[in-house]
C-alpha cells in the first residue's frame, strides 16, 4: 500500500511543534492513529521508518519533534528549557491536535515511544488512559530518574553538556516525583515492549520491570542490540509493533 506525507504543525503554548503526518494512500473512512516520538538529542527523522511501515499498514502515522528536545529539532525552544515535563505536555498538545481531526478515529489512538520518548509516552498513557488505546516502546529510558536524581541540583546552576546537548537544572527539577513503575500500573491497555540485551544506556532490567508493572505487557528481548538497533533487528521490531498495533486497531 502507498501513502502521502504532510508537513503538520502543533502548538504547545507559546511554541510551535513541527511534525509530519504519513497517511494511507487510500482513505475511505477515520482512521487509527499512531503518534510516535523520538528519543533525547533525535528527531522526528528518525522514527520515519516506523511511520511508513505503519501508513503503508493502513495507520496515520504522526512523527514530531519536541520542543527543545535535540539539537537539530524543527520545533521551537531551546534544550535548557526541555524536561520531562515540558515533553509530557508537548505529547498531550498533539494527542488533543490529533484527535481534533475529522479523518482520525480519536478511539483508537495509538503511541510509540524510543528511548527517552518511550519514558515520556509511558508516563503520558498513565496520566490519561482513557485515550490511549495501546503503546509500543523501543528501550524506554526509565533509568532516568535514577541518574539524574542523585545529582546535587546546586552542581547545576550553569547549563551542563549531556550527550551532545545543553540541559539545565530545570530537566532534574522536573523530574517524576513519585514512583514511574508503580504509575504506569495505571495503563491496562496492551504494551509491547522491545529491548537489546547488550543495552548500554538502559539496562535491560527495566525492560524486565516495566513488564511487570504494566498489567498487559509483552517484552521482546534482541540478542546482541544495544541502544540503537541493527538494520536487521530494526526491520523485525517495525513488523512485530505494526502486527501488534493491526490487532489492536482493525
Amino acid at each position: 500500500m502507498k501513502h502521502t506525507v504532510n508537513e503538520m504543525l502543533c502548538k504547545s503554548g507559546a511554541n510551535n511543534i513541527f511534525g509530519v503526518m504519513y497517511l494511507p494512500a487510500e482513505m475511505g473512512k477515520k482512521l487509527p492513529v499512531v503518534i510516535l516520538s523520538h528519543g533525547y538529542n533525535s528527531s522526528y527523522s528518525h522514527v520515519l521508518d516506523m511511520a511508513q511501515c505503519l501508513a503503508e499498514s493502513g495507520f496515520a502515522a504522526y512523527c514530531y519533534d519536541f520542543c527543545g528536545g535535540s539539537t537539530i529539532s524543527k520545533s521551537d525552544g531551546k534544550s535548557t528549557d526541555m524536561s520531562i515535563a515540558t515533553e509530557i505536555a508537548d505529547l498531550k498538545n498533539v494527542i488533543r491536535m490529533l484527535s481534533g481531526l475529522d479523518y482520525i478515529d480519536k478511539d483508537r489512538l495509538f503511541l510509540y515511544g524510543e528511548s527517552q520518548g518511550g519514558f515520556v509516552s509511558a508516563l503520558t498513557a498513565a496520566e490519561i488512559p482513557e485515550k490511549i488505546s495501546g503503546m509500543a516502546l523501543l528501550y524506554p529510558a526509565f533509568c532516568i530518574p535514577d541518574n539524574w536524581l542523585p545529582r546535587d541540583p546546586e552542581e547545576m546552576t550553569e547549563p551542563v553538556d549531556f550527550m551532545g546537548m545543553k540541559l539545565s537544572r530545570k530537566f532534574r527539577d522536573e523530574l517524576p516525583d513519585y514512583d514511574v513503575f508503580e504509575a504506569v500500573k495505571n495503563f491496562t491497555k496492551p504494551v509491547i515492549v522491545h529491548h537489546g540485551d547488550a543495552d548500554g544506556l538502559v539496562d535491560i532490567a527495566y525492560a524486565e520491570r516495566i513488564s511487570r508493572a504494566f498489567p498487559d505487557c509483552r517484552l521482546h528481548i534482541y540478542e546482541n542490540e544495544g541502544h540503537g538497533f541493527s538494520a536487521g533487528a530494526r526491520k523485525i521490531l517495525r513488523e512485530r509493533t505494526a502486527e501488534f498495533f493491526e490487532r489492536l486497531a482493525f
